[in-house]
């Protein structure tokens, strides 16, 4: 059966040059999307906070009075619960969002919930909700791949490339991470690495990274002093690290839900959850204002061993406790920034622990510090379920390539340790939040767009109600047919029937009953059009091997039938296929 999925695997090289323009545009459009992003953050900011730099945020509220700084989230709550509540499905959509897209929807999205997503967003992170921005950055840019590819008239495959190119460049311009955006892009969101997806994915980052350059410079985003491994058992420890930093994501996951159980026991309306959350969370920036916002100033002290243990831990427990009420709550944003947050603190806290037991015994380790930015590691890749990206984008936040072996060691056994359980990130937890399985979807989506028109086949009788069950079996015995289709006078199909149906019919009635009673009737029929997934699922309830085809209009004119076993094939070859592409076998 042949598909467009599998010309366009085969691209002819013009094309495929073409294909890598509508990358390189995606990337520029993304990227000043995201800048756009950014600014609108910033602008919020300062309506709120007198400032807009959100690397001093906390710095900013500090100055304030404290009127000021519960009011602030308050009314930005406020005004979130209020847009929140006209978004689709009266809910901000994220990362898993754009993940079901590409595992369900065949890579479609619409454009408006992203746009209103991003405002939601950016008055969030405006007024210090402690969440990131990368999530809504990324819904936005996948938003608009999803538009352009609808435009384009992009097959399912092209269409996920495009999306892919999308959620690079946006993860490219929000941490200035071009390499770990590109693996994100293709670890999390597309799911499966090839070359025909890969390179336009590094055309979209590298095109981006040029639009962020321009903009707001190639600083890193947490320079740290120069740090490296004293000894190679010390990797033992940042394993140790790793499955703390497990555990601390999955706190935070069955935080999230027993918070919004907590609003929907007190019967709070939606609309005013994220304004109550706003003052709670002021509330404790009064004492802790390292809270607020995407934690720029908290991570910096942290990797810079600025901060005491008692204060680590504290921060660490209240930024916790801030990101679940606020997730739980309908403030709109990420988790990879709070992640990042919370790794450095539990890092810190590890590292300060750790030289508590073993200093007196001589044992030398790294700096506290050191354990910090492993610890970002640990937590992110837990959180997000992407260990290869956050690996990278640990690097290229920090600059820092000394300590690739913990790093690696710490985000390998957090991410082992997070299989462990129901959900593996809290990406996953959202989906089956939602009874969403996109392992099976990934299958599913690919065979809802393969129709069953082309399996039609000529392999049955016509005849009447008036023929008898011994009559008709006969004749479908002479012409070794094995369904039956009863049409009227107008030739249209009032019933159907298979052998094994007719049998059973004559035992019970006899050979001489009318053949029509053992019937089915013809409302069963499906489509030309009807798709692979639905036309097995209707037989499957009605324990039948075939379906009749007609043509859809009134007169319900009979095409053929399409049998089950020509069904399975064609699932299996659909199936073979996508997967020979995502390992580049095609």
């Amino acid at each position: 059966m042949a598909t467009s999925g599998s010309s366009a695997s085969r691209l002819p090289v013009p094309r495929r040059l073409l294909f890598f323009v509508f990358a390189a545009a995606i990337g520029a459009l993304v990227g000043l999307a995201t800048l756009g992003l950014v600014e609108l953050i910033a602008l919020v900011q300062t309506l709120g906070y007198g400032q807009g730099a959100e690397s001093r945020i906390a710095q900013a509220a500090d100055a304030l009075p404290a009127w000021r700084i519960v009011a602030v989230p308050t009314l930005g709550g406020l005004v979130v619960g209020l847009l929140v509540t006209r978004l689709p499905e009266r809910r901000y959509h994220g990362i898993a969002d754009v993940m079901e897209a590409c595992a369900l929807n065949g890579a479609r999205m619409p454009v408006r919930s992203g746009l209103a997503g991003a405002l939601a967003a950016a008055v969030s992170l405006g007024v210090g909700a402690p969440l990131g921005r990368e999530g809504p950055a990324v819904h936005i840019g996948a938003s608009i791949s999803a538009w352009a590819a609808e435009r384009l008239g992009l097959d399912h495959r092209q269409s996920l490339a495009l999306l892919g190119c999308g959620a690079a460049a946006a993860v490219a311009v929000s941490f200035n991470a071009p390499v770990a955006a590109v693996i994100f892009a293709l670890e999390v969101i597309v799911g499966y690495y090839t070359l025909r997806v890969f390179a336009p994915v590094v055309i979209a980052a590298m095109v981006a990274m040029v639009v962020r350059q321009a903009f707001i410079g190639d600083a890193a985003l947490f320079p740290v002093p120069e740090s490296s491994l004293h000894a190679g058992y010390e990797l033992i420890a940042f394993a140790g690290l790793g499955i703390a930093g497990a555990m601390v994501a999955k706190l935070l996951i069955h935080a999230v839900p027993a918070v919004i159980s907590l609003w929907d026991a007190a019967r709070l309306p939606l609309w005013a959850r994220p304004a109550v959350a706003g003052a709670l969370i002021g509330m404790v920036a009064l004492e802790l204002p390292l809270v607020l916002g995407l934690g720029f100033e908290g991570t910096f002290a942290a990797l810079n061993g600025e901060l005491v243990p008692s204060m680590l831990v504290v921060l660490l427990v209240a930024k916790l406790a801030a990101v679940a009420l606020a997730l739980g709550s309908g403030f709109a944003g990420g988790v990879f920034g709070p992640a990042i947050y919370l790794g450095a603190m539990l890092g810190g806290v590890y590292g300060f622990g750790l030289a508590a037991l073993l200093g007196p015994y001589g044992v030398e380790l790294a700096q506290p510090s050191v354990y910090a930015a492993v610890g970002m590691a640990a937590v992110a890749s837990a959180l997000l379920g992407a260990p290869i990206s956050t690996i990278l984008i640990v690097f290229e936040l920090t600059r820092d390539y000394s300590l690739t072996l913990g790093v690696m060691s710490a985000a390998a056994f957090a991410s082992t340790f997070m299989q462990i359980g129901r959900h593996g990130s809290f990406f996953r937890w959202q989906l089956a939040h939602r009874d969403i399985d996109i392992h099976r979807g990934r299958d599913t989506s690919l065979l809802t767009g393969e129709a069953c028109g082309t399996l039609i086949s000529a392999r049955w009788v016509q005849t009447d109600a008036s023929i008898t069950v011994g009559e008709l079996e006969a004749r479908m015995g002479s012409e070794r047919q094995r369904v039956a289709l009863f049409l009227d006078d107008d030739g249209r199909l009032i019933g159907s029937a298979n052998l094994s149906m007719l049998i059973v019919h004559a035992i019970a009635e006899g050979m001489d009953s009318p053949a029509i009673e053992g019937a089915l009737e013809a409302g069963y029929a499906i489509r030309p059009s009807t798709n692979i997934v639905a036309a097995v699922k209707g037989m499957a309830e009605r324990q039948i091997e075939y379906a009749p085809v007609t043509d859809g209009q009134n007169s319900a004119v009979p095409l053929g039938v399409v049998f089950r076993a020509d069904l399975l094939e064609a699932h299996y070859d659909v199936v073979k296929r996508a997967r020979e592409h995502e390992f580049g076998i095609t």
